[in-house]
């Protein structure tokens, strides 16, 4: 089969609007990575690095010799190492030859500029990868894969079998990965440690025989009366029944000294049990971290909360941190009374890791906030109603990566600690973005930005299973909106309106602009027009990779 050189730009526009019938020998589009790490940081234009990952769930070897990838700027023709367009990595079996996609097996589609030993590629593939290239030597898809691209894969018989729909907002470094081995099949970033699985199974598929250890909570925090009732919510996320698992408590991640173990029910695919633990330990502040046992995939295995010990005289406590303000703003960080009562904080202390310093002495009113900082000038951030704003006569200057805040009462008792680090912190630790004090005691990004005096706003986020729903359903848009009600665990949230060929019509918010969990919508696209009576589809997702999809219908009635 030759390749096709070509098509028509006016055909290739006629062949996206329709995407043709599933067919089982068919590549799917698997993995994009449009955004690798530190490529246009360097040199402009230097897009080093990129990739598309197909893979052949079928049964049926392809040839993709003469195959398209378009992106919506050009169209480039992918051809072998045999054609001599670049030198590509090999084996111990000498260079990639060939253009045949076996059964279960991937390909990696490389610009032949970048795919030679000596501009030194990132990504370990496996050795039985497809490696292709573009037949010219400019970027994929005759452009940079810029964030917001369609990727289409196109047969030489000019048959659009699949497509990439940029649904998800790529991260520096990360790649965007399908979430199933079908069309129908969302996307997600990468949550391998690499930031991609280039030619292997992709980090957010599921595994056989996988356990999720989701979260950890406590009855009650600070516990007055020992001993705490630790409960772990757990999810078969694998694709088989799981039996004989176990979880184990433990008193920090060092795993220094087992706390409790129980038994895990056996569980269906998707099902979720609530495992109860127990743990009495002496007054103070603890980290219990929890373990599943082993299973295929141990990324999921574990969780932890921060737990405190002690009488009922436990009421102010840390509950949000910013620790890398924009430039020019101050450091701070938040306590909250959460008792009925006023507490007196005379002779009480705070600091990181290594130093501490007095606090001002002061009154916390009941369920009342104080935000102390550095510097109380460069204090822009608005106060909620109440709350106060105080400056200690010093102050530890807080690292960005690998440090703590710790609070110590009159008495030297250490009474909270709260560690925070880059890896922990997720991919939206920003400049401007507080860390905030979770209900359970754990950290996670503020998707406000911050919440300086208020409450925090993770204390609402929802709870439950991951799902999108829209309300009323179907709805006339000339009566009012529907809203959309959202249900992730992450923050960072993304949710966009797909028709039911795959293009995204409107997008209602992205990670860098939250909107909270509930959104109205309009029946609107992006250009402000009213769509069409028909299905949509809800693609809803977060940084850390959950994501979840409904359809929403339009009724056909207008006024």
């Amino acid at each position: 089969m030759k390749p096709v050189f070509g098509i028509r730009f006016a055909r290739i526009l006629f062949v996206l609007s329709i995407l043709s019938s599933a067919n089982a020998s068919f590549p799917l589009i698997t993995e994009v990575m449009s955004n690798p790490l530190g490529a246009w940081n360097a040199i402009p234009g230097d897009d080093s690095n990129e990739f598309i990952e197909i893979y052949n769930a079928g049964t049926d070897s392809v040839d993709l010799a003469g195959w398209i990838i378009y992106d919506g700027d050009g169209d480039d023709v992918l051809t072998s190492a045999a054609d001599g367009m670049a030198i590509l990595p090999s084996d111990s079996d000498g260079i990639y030859t060939s253009t045949i996609l076996a059964p279960g097996c991937f390909a990696l589609i490389l610009d032949p500029e970048y795919t030679d030993a000596a501009n030194d590629q990132p990504y370990d593939w496996p050795s039985n990868t497809l490696i292709l290239t573009i037949s010219t030597t400019t970027d994929l898809g005759g452009s940079r894969l810029s964030d917001d691209d369609p990727v289409y894969l196109i047969t030489p018989s000019a048959d659009t079998v699949d497509f990439y729909p940029a649904s998800v907002t790529p991260i520096e470094g990360k790649s965007i990965e399908r979430v199933g081995w079908d069309e129908e099949s969302g996307w997600a970033i990468s949550i391998a440690s690499a930031g991609c699985t280039a030619g292997s199974r992709n980090s957010v598929w599921p595994y056989p025989h996988d356990l999720c250890l989701d979260s950890l909570a406590v009855a009650e925090n600070p516990v007055e009366t020992p001993p705490a009732n630790v409960t772990a919510f757990i999810r078969n996320s694998g694709e088989t029944v799981f039996s004989d698992g176990i979880v184990y408590l433990f008193d920090g991640i060092e795993e220094a000294q087992l706390l409790d173990s129980a038994s895990i029910p056996t569980l269906a695919p998707g099902e979720v049990v609530e495992v109860s633990l127990s743990t009495a330990l002496s007054d103070g502040y603890y980290l219990l971290f929890a373990r599943l046992g082993e299973d295929d995939f141990s990324g999921n295995n574990s969780a932890e909360i921060a737990v405190l010990f002690g009488p009922s005289g436990w009421p102010i406590r840390i509950t949000e941190i910013m620790f890398m303000p924009l430039t020019g703003m101050s450091e701070w960080f938040e306590l909250y009374n959460a008792s009925d009562e006023a507490q007196e904080l005379s002779g009480w202390r705070f600091g990181d890791a290594v130093s501490t310093h007095d606090l001002p002495d002061f009154v916390l009113e009941p369920n009342g906030f104080a935000v102390l900082c550095a510097d109380s000038t460069a204090f822009s951030d608005s106060l909620c109603e109440g709350a106060l704003l105080l400056e200690p006569g010093s102050w530890s200057a807080l690292n960005n990566d690998g440090d703590a805040v710790r609070l110590i009462d009159s008495d030297g008792l250490l009474r909270q600690r709260i560690d925070f680090d880059a890896d922990a912190f997720g991919d939206c630790m920003t400049n401007g973005i507080s860390a905030e004090v979770t209900e359970s005691g754990g950290l996670a990004c503020c998707p406000e930005g911050s919440t300086p005096g208020c409450e925090n706003a993770v204390w609402h986020l929802p709870t439950g299973g991951n799902s999108v729903r829209a309300e009323p359903n179907p709805f006339d848009p000339s009566d009012g909106p529907t809203t959309i009600r959202v249900c992730l665990p992450g923050t960072g949230l993304e949710v966009a309106i797909y028709d039911r060929s795959g293009r995204r019509r409107r997008t209602l918010c992205r990670p860098d602009e939250p909107l909270g969990y509930e959104i109205s919508w309009d029946g609107k696209d992006d250009f402000g027009r009213l769509l069409p009576a028909g299905i949509f589809i809800i693609f809803a997702s977060d940084l850390d990779g959950n994501s979840a999809k409904a359809a929403v219908a339009i009724k056909g009635r207008r006024r």
